[in-house]
This record gives C-alpha cells, sequence and structure tokens, in this order.
C-alpha cells in the first residue's frame, strides 16, 4: 500500500503536477505513511502557507530518516538559510555538495548561501560549476548576473540575464537584474517598463518582491522624483522589517540599546584600567606586519572606498568586512561580569586572544608578513576596547560621512540582515543607532587612548592624493601612486558590500549632499542628527 502511494506521487513530481503530488503527499502522512519524499513535498506546502516551523519539523524529521537524501538536505539548509539561521544551514549545504559534488542543484544552493553571508568570491566559484554541470540551469545565471552588477559589470550582466530569460521566459531575478543595467545605463523608459511588470507580478518570494520595490526606489531616485524613491524605500524596508521582525525586533536588546550600555560604562571607566597606553603586555608579533590599523566607523561612511584605496598599495594588505573581533566580544563585552574579566586580563590570556586573532586572519588566506595590516570592519566602532586592551599598540582609521547621507544610504541600501542591519529597516531606529554608535565612539577616543584619526569621505573625493597622503603617513608607509588606480584594482576583487558599485567608478561626487534632496522626508531625525553634523563640521 505505501509502497503503491510512494510510486503514485513520484509519478505526479515526473510529470509536472506538482499540486496534485502536494495534496497526495499531505494526505498519505495523515493516513499515517512516512516517507522522506513526503515529509519534503509537505514541507514545501507549508512554506506556502507562510508556516516555516512546521516546514523545518517535517524536513528535520526527512534528515532523520534518510541523512544522506540531496533532495530533503538541500530544501533543509535552504530553508534554514532563508530564516537567517546559516550556522545551521552552512554545515547541511556543505555537506550535500561532499555527498553529490556533481549535482548542479547542490551547487547552486551552497553559492546562494556563500553570497548571501557576502562570501562573494566562493559563490561565484559554486555558481560557475552548478552552471558547467548543467549549462541549462537558469538559477545561477541570475545570480553571476547579480554579481556581474555589483562590479559593474553591466555587460557581463545582462548578457547571463537574457539567457535566463531564454530558458525561463519572465522570470523574476532576471528581469530584475535587467531592470537595475537599464537604471545604469539611464534607459528609464525600459526600465520602468520592467519595474511595473515586476511590482504587479506575484515573486516567488517575499524577498524577491522587497528587492523589487527598493529597485523601483533606485529607478525613481535615479529621475530625480525623491518623494516618490522614498515611498518605495520605505515600502520595500516595511515589507523586509515585518518579515525579520519575529528574530530581531525584541525591544530593550537592539543594538543601539547595547552602544548605550557600553557608553554609560566607558565615560567613567578608570583611564588606567582601560586606556592603551597603560598596558603592559609585550608587543603583539603581528604575524610578522610592520603595522596593524583597525578601519572602523558606521556603515555607508565611505570604509569601503577607503579599504580598495588602502589595498591597491603594494605595502598594505587589507581585509574587507570580516567580523574578526566577534569571538572576544563575546567572550567579554556582552555582560558587566565578563567586561570585569576584561579589564583584568593577565598577559598569557592577551597573548593567546592575539593568537587566536591572527589564526583567524590566516585562514582567510591574508599574508601580512611586511606588510602594514588593515582590518576593515565598519562595526568595529562597539569593540573599540577589546582593540585597546589585546592590540594598545594598533592605529584607528576613523571614517566619516555627513550623518544625514549616512542614514539616508543606510535606509536605501538593501544589506543581508543582521541584528545592525535590521535598525536601518526604520529611519528613526537608523537615526538613534548612529546617534548611539557616534556617542560611543566619541568617548572610545577620549578614553582609551588609541592614536586614532578621522577621514572625512568629502575631504578625500575633493583632494585625493593629500589626503591618502596624510593616511599614508599616519599609517607608517610612504605613498604610493598605484593608489590613484584603486578604481581599477577594484575590479578585480569581491567587494562585500552595497558599496561595489560606487567604489569600481572610482572617485566622483555623486552621493555628496544626496540627503538634500531628501530633506522633506528625513525632517523627523534631523533634530537627532544635527549634533553630529556641528560636532563633525558639516554645514
Amino acid at each position: 500500500m505505501a509502497e503503491a502511494i510512494i510510486e503514485q506521487v513520484e509519478a505526479a513530481v515526473r510529470d509536472g503536477q506538482l499540486p496534485r503530488a502536494l495534496e497526495m503527499a499531505r494526505r498519505a502522512l495523515d493516513e499515517g505513511v512516512v516517507h522522506p519524499m513526503l515529509l519534503n513535498l509537505r514541507s514545501y506546502w507549508w512554506v506556502q502557507q507562510g508556516r516555516d516551523e512546521d516546514a523545518l519539523a517535517d524536513l528535520k524529521h526527512a534528515i532523520g530518516i534518510a541523512p544522506e537524501d540531496i533532495f530533503v538536505r538541500n530544501a533543509y539548509g535552504v530553508l534554514l538559510g532563508r530564516l537567517g539561521r546559516w550556522e545551521e544551514a552552512m554545515p547541511v549545504l556543505k555537506g550535500t555538495v561532499e555527498i553529490t559534488p556533481e549535482w548542479a542543484p547542490a551547487r547552486q544552493s551552497l553559492g546562494w548561501a556563500m553570497e548571501s553571508t557576502g562570501e562573494l568570491a566562493e559563490a561565484r566559484i559554486h555558481y560557475e560549476r552548478a552552471l558547467a554541470l548543467d549549462p541549462d540551469f537558469a538559477e545561477p545565471m541570475v545570480r553571476l548576473s547579480s554579481l556581474a552588477t555589483r562590479r559593474g559589470d553591466w555587460e557581463g550582466a545582462r548578457a547571463l540575464a537574457n539567457r535566463a530569460l531564454e530558458l525561463q521566459p519572465g522570470g523574476y531575478g532576471a528581469s530584475t537584474t535587467l531592470a537595475s543595467v537599464a537604471i545604469a545605463d539611464r534607459d528609464f523608459d525600459r526600465a520602468e517598463e520592467i519595474v511595473r511588470r515586476l511590482v504587479a507580478a506575484k515573486p516567488p518570494s517575499p524577498l524577491d518582491g522587497i528587492f523589487a520595490r527598493n529597485v523601483l526606489g533606485d529607478l525613481r531616485h535615479a529621475q530625480g522624483r525623491y518623494a516618490q524613491a522614498f515611498k518605495a524605500y520605505t515600502e520595500s524596508n516595511r515589507a523586509k522589517f515585518k518579515l525579520y521582525a519575529p528574530q530581531y525586533d525584541r525591544p530593550g536588546v537592539t543594538v543601539t540599546d547595547y552602544c548605550r550600555w557600553l557608553t554609560d560604562y566607558f565615560s567613567s571607566a578608570s583611564p588606567e584600567r582601560w586606556s592603551a597606553a597603560s598596558q603592559t603586555a609585550p608587543d603583539d608579533p603581528r604575524d610578522g606586519a610592520t603595522g596593524h590599523v583597525f578601519l572602523v566607523g558606521f556603515p555607508r561612511s565611505g570604509t569601503t572606498l577607503l579599504e580598495n584605496v588602502l589595498a591597491s598599495h603594494p605595502g598594505i594588505e587589507t581585509l574587507e568586512e570580516r567580523d574578526m573581533l566577534d569571538e572576544p566580544m563575546r567572550a567579554f563585552l556582552t555582560n558587566e561580569a565578563d567586561r570585569e574579566r576584561l579589564a583584568v586580563l593577565d598577559e598569557a590570556a592577551i597573548a593567546e586572544w592575539r593568537a587566536r586573532y591572527w589564526a583567524r586572519v590566516r585562514a582567510h588566506g591574508v599574508a601580512v608578513a611586511g606588510k602594514v595590516f588593515v582590518d576593515k570592519y565598519p562595526l568595529s566602532t562597539l569593540k573599540l576596547p577589546i582593540v585597546a586592551k589585546l592590540f594598545p599598540k594598533a592605529k584607528v582609521l576613523f571614517a566619516l560621512r555627513d550623518p544625514r547621507d549616512v542614514v539616508l544610504s543606510c535606509y536605501r541600501r538593501s544589506f543581508g540582515i543582521n541584528s545592525s542591519m535590521f535598525e536601518f529597516l526604520d529611519l528613526e531606529r537608523a537615526a538613534k543607532f548612529y546617534d548611539a554608535a557616534m556617542s560611543l565612539a566619541q568617548v572610545c577616543r577620549t578614553r582609551l587612548g588609541l592614536a586614532w584619526r578621522e577621514v572625512r569621505n568629502e575631504s578625500l573625493i575633493a583632494d585625493f592624493e593629500t589626503e591618502a597622503r596624510a593616511i599614508c603617513a599616519f599609517i607608517g608607509v610612504d605613498w604610493s601612486a598605484e593608489m590613484t588606480d584603486f578604481a581599477e584594482h577594484a575590479k578585480s576583487r569581491s567587494i562585500r558590500t552595497p558599496s561595489s558599485i560606487q567604489v569600481v567608478k572610482g572617485i566622483n561626487r555623486e552621493g555628496v549632499g544626496t540627503w538634500k534632496n531628501y530633506e522633506a522626508e528625513l525632517a523627523p531625525v534631523l533634530p537627532l542628527l544635527a549634533r553630529w553634523v556641528e560636532a563633525f563640521g558639516y554645514e
């Protein structure tokens, strides 16, 4: 009886009768027939009903029955990833590729996971492998076209997206890429046609629809229709907020609250306990690096531009957008007791934590020997007390940009979601986060005694060589003319942030003063930002 049901369901799937297969699978499970394929099908139905936890339960049950069933594993890993549970998803998806390295869908899913977590170079490798295994597989073409837009390779993006559409006419993802290409080409009529069709259609997933709405905002922005652009960004952000609120909207425990908790403490903390100048542990050997720099600030403040400028210098090695201080942060800066342990950390423990840091740097393939090493991660601003304790001789480059442009840009751009990026989905929350982070940075600058230099994005744009020479002098390298070619150098790199398209264009002023176009929409948060506009010397 059970075998006959399984055969019937398999036949329905083979014949493309998915609704019938779903109904048969659900009925069979209700009648007590348990099989991995049936559970997998019902999990798909649960997802369609918005019941992700039920879907996860079915897939987990299926894996328990058949741990090496590649279809079940793939579905389970992808669903975990869509829910932002990457620490669980990655081992599942990597394991599936190990079981069946020549199965294109496994490569595609792992590539998607890598892309979603910022591992763009690795994602590209898996997408290309999936396409080599199955040249008619549209989805890796779509993802590769999206990655091409991030490099500013508009022709490559267009070719891949059009090829995907030949295989899947009307495909949502490929159409979204073509809309972005049309905006870049300033072919607004073509972009309008595509975007209108996307917004009116039912998206394959909520995130696809959210991203299409964001592209609509980009189109209206490029057209100079700023009020409509802001409306589209707001609709996109509200939908994304609703999607992720169950996971990240926890009043009293936001990243803004965390900044304020640190600021309250370090505002009155003893300099003798925390100042870098008071640290007595032997100097860090730094894995042979001739210097150590932390490039911090706030997202969208120009850190990606500056990191790519520095990366083009032959005497500098950089690491972009990797949180290298997350381990010591979790160990020492999450509660008062652990913070106290950090304050009195002995030399042996400091040496151990330093060694772990440099081991992680090596694990990312970064060779720092004989070079100045720049660790770029904007929100390491929140971890500067750890820098003062573990790396007191390190230097800090603090990126600055007009606060109004920063908050607007955070609101407009589409980030992968975590507890910090979630705050950017609401304008007021974004401004409060900025205010709290800058308050903490100000306290850290005055209380921790680290070597510190502000780098104003607008100054770097206005007088590139003068500013770049001053930065070189601060971090201890000679000026190199190769730095003027940073944009060309950046095209060969996998830039993990939404700033990639701006960086490969080179120095330009298109992002300076953008906030003025949205002054009416920003009005509710301008009073909160006025303090920092004045403090940083902006008009």
